[in-house]
């Protein structure tokens, strides 16, 4: 992370939790630090400027303020949300939950490398556009290899998620919609 105590950076919403009554923890992959988990406080009330900002899938510019513990998410900006169609369509929201839980589980917090980080994007645009997963399955072997594994196309898995299971030594919880041929 950077040595400021402040910075303001671009990302992708991955998964939110809350907490405690008002609060969110907030996991987003970021274009200058990799992975970040911070909490944003005050999130779920209803005055909350930046609640609809912080959904899974929202392409954001977040505020940050460094502390001893977890970062706060002091304001956000929406860049690109994401779209009626999606949220609309069983399996748009389905395809898009699988990704945003493969990157949850192959990022790493504050490593940052921009190519990875753009690889991610373009994964999450062909998404967003209702591509078929034929169409995503040669971004993600990409994103995979530039990520330092094997390839798909050398590996013995009946889906993506099976090989991403395999590689984090964790089973995912999404629906196998991303089959490997």
């Amino acid at each position: 992370m950077s040595k400021t105590k402040t910075f303001i950076t671009e990302g992708i919403v991955i998964k939110r939790v809350n907490t405690g009554e008002t609060d969110r923890v907030v996991t987003f992959i970021t274009k200058d630090f990799g992975k970040l988990v911070g909490v944003a406080k005050g999130i779920r009330t209803l005055k909350s400027s930046k609640r609809a900002h912080l959904e899974p899938g929202n392409l954001v510019k977040i505020f940050v303020v460094k502390t001893k513990s977890m970062p706060l998410i002091t304001q956000t900006s929406l860049i690109e949300n994401v779209n009626q169609e999606t949220r609309g369509s069983l399996s748009s929201i389905r395809s898009l939950s699988q990704i945003l839980e493969i990157f949850d589980r192959l990022f790493v917090e504050e490593d940052e490398d921009l190519k990875t980080y753009s690889i991610a994007l373009k994964i999450r645009d062909t998404v967003l556009n209702n591509r078929t997963h034929a169409q995503i399955q040669p971004l993600l072997s990409e994103l995979v290899e530039n990520m330092g594994y094997q390839s798909f196309n050398d590996v013995h898995h009946k889906s993506v998620l099976d090989y991403v299971a395999e590689i984090t030594e964790k089973e995912m919880k999404s629906f196998d919609y991303l089959r490997i041929k």
